[in-house]
């Protein structure tokens, strides 16, 4: 026999799956942002790539200041990298690594904090010392996708 869900048993049926089965989902989005993380990371050669995961209103906090015109940002990062490249007569290698992060989900926003170690070897001269540097980041899932919207650096003694 038969029986019909009445609404009450079927939202308390869908609510009871959610329970479930959220812990996985966050287990996901942790994982899709540490995937947009390591992506950040590998394109720190790429500048205009590396653009593309942080949002226009991102705001960035450095030993130096705070800065949130994101476009403004870019153009000088660029043009920094375009004068190092000319000075050296080419492009370095940059080898960025991703040391001991720890992901929060909270819904469509996710904290990560990270150690990030930053080689760069230039093209025509020694390698320059090992740069370590604590990282937050918080990132905004929106569309599906998640994106950069504030960054905090602080350097760690090496």
């Amino acid at each position: 026999m038969l029986k019909f869900v009445t609404g009450r048993t079927l939202s308390l049926l869908v609510a009871s799956v959610a329970i479930l089965f959220a812990p996985l989902a966050f287990a996901d989005d942790a994982d899709d942002v540490m995937a947009v993380v390591q992506q950040w990371a590998d394109t720190e050669a790429d500048l205009v790539a590396q653009g593309k995961l942080i949002r226009a209103d991102r705001v960035q906090v450095t030993g130096n200041g705070r800065q949130s015109d994101q476009a403004g940002n870019l153009r000088v990062q660029i043009a920094n990298h375009n004068a190092r490249v000319k000075t050296a007569g080419g492009e370095p290698e940059m080898i960025v690594r991703i040391e001991s992060p720890q992901v929060a989900v909270y819904g469509d926003t996710a904290v990560v904090s990270f150690m990030r170690l930053f080689n760069v070897i230039p093209y025509n001269s020694d390698p320059i010392p090992q740069n370590r540097a604590w990282f937050t980041l918080v990132m905004v899932k929106e569309r599906g996708s998640w994106g950069i919207a504030h960054s905090h650096v602080s350097q760690a003694n090496n």
